[in-house]
């Protein structure tokens, strides 16, 4: 939403909080604005066929600096643009994944990578990244919408790597610019009733080595499942399970108690990993394997961090521990604690 009006030091000093984002266009240079949101007021400029520029929050930046930034980025829009030569996708991803995505947890950068050649280099690999289109695209995170997680995965990865194109100067805009998530983020609250998690672990332990074992794993130790299937038998020690820095979501090594024993024992040392793929990779076939699990258990209305959140309901409702214990479980660091706490 947006409107056009004079921008002064009073006007953007009297512009409220917006619930959603709203931009005030400048009438006296029409391609300079703020949008302002629930939190901040950031200068902006149109460019480059309506691609948005940011130039800095207010105050820190102030108008008069803002509106001269704004004419200098607009003066450069009127010239030739040195063009940078478009690589193919293949090439791009390469490039990215060595590069940018280097700046990732480990596990984030697996996941891009799996992602990338997985859904767009079979199909767009050889194409240079300034021919792929928006339809393309759209096609082929509209194969995901069975799986509305997945596809909105695999569309964040791709508007992250065309991003980064743009930045490289590849493309001019994103093929992606301006599109929302194919689906709405659901914030889950799903705990398992005793009945249904006995129901579950009696399937997974009937199905077996390697996936029903997994789901055995994660109800006992709460465990992402990002986690578990990049666990390495290094990790383990007969008191202790280390999750290094590198693989946990926080960045923080993470250290549990070794009460899975039993479990352990019953898995094939064939890898560093626990649970390798066929191309001796972390684990990475969740999807079809969760439907297998579904139809062992005969339930399908839960998803495999469900596990995690009812560990940690179930830990307070059956008194197992405090709060803050059950957080550094989990975890999660809340309040002042350290890591060292």
């Amino acid at each position: 939403m947006y409107n056009r009006v004079r921008l002064t030091d009073i006007s953007v000093s009297a512009f409220t909080p917006a619930a959603g984002q709203k931009t005030y266009w400048d009438e006296t240079l029409p391609a300079f604005g703020v949008r302002v949101g629930r939190k901040s007021k950031t200068f902006i400029v149109a460019r480059d066929h309506g691609r948005r520029v940011t130039i800095g929050r207010y105050p820190d930046v102030s108008l008069r600096e803002a509106r001269k930034e704004a004419k200098r980025l607009l003066s450069l829009s009127s010239l030739p643009q040195a063009k940078t030569a478009s690589p193919s996708m293949r090439d791009a991803v390469s490039l990215f994944l060595e590069t940018r995505a280097q700046r990732n947890r480990a596990i984030s950068k697996k996941e891009a990578e799996r992602i990338l050649h997985k859904h767009f280099l079979p199909e767009l690999g050889d194409l240079p990244v300034a021919e792929v289109t928006t339809d393309q695209l759209n096609r082929i995170v509209d194969r995901l919408m069975k799986t509305p997680t997945m596809a909105n995965c695999v569309f964040t990865a791709a508007r992250t790597f065309f991003n980064w194109c743009v930045a490289r100067r590849y493309l001019t805009q994103s093929p992606l610019a301006g599109l929302p998530l194919p689906n709405k983020p659901r914030t889950r609250d799903r705990v398992l009733t005793d009945d249904e998690l006995v129901t579950i672990y009696r399937a997974a332990s009937e199905m077996g080595y390697p996936f029903g074992t997994m789901i055995q794993l994660c109800i006992h130790t709460g465990m992402r499942r990002g986690e578990l299937g990049a666990l390495k038998w290094s990790y383990i020690t007969p008191e202790y399970l280390t999750l290094p820095g590198n693989m946990t979501k926080n960045g923080q090594q993470h250290i549990l108690p070794n009460l899975v024993g039993g479990i352990l024992e019953t898995i094939p040392k064939t890898s560093v990993y626990l649970f390798p793929s066929d191309a001796d990779t972390p684990y990475s076939a969740w999807s079809k394997n969760k439907i297998k699990l579904d139809r062992l258990c005969g339930r399908s209305d839960w998803v495999i961090h469900d596990l995690r959140r009812t560990l940690s309901t179930k830990m307070a409702e059956w008194r197992i521990a405090p709060p803050h214990v059950i957080e550094r479980i989990l975890n999660h660091i809340t309040g002042s604690m350290t890591p060292l706490a």
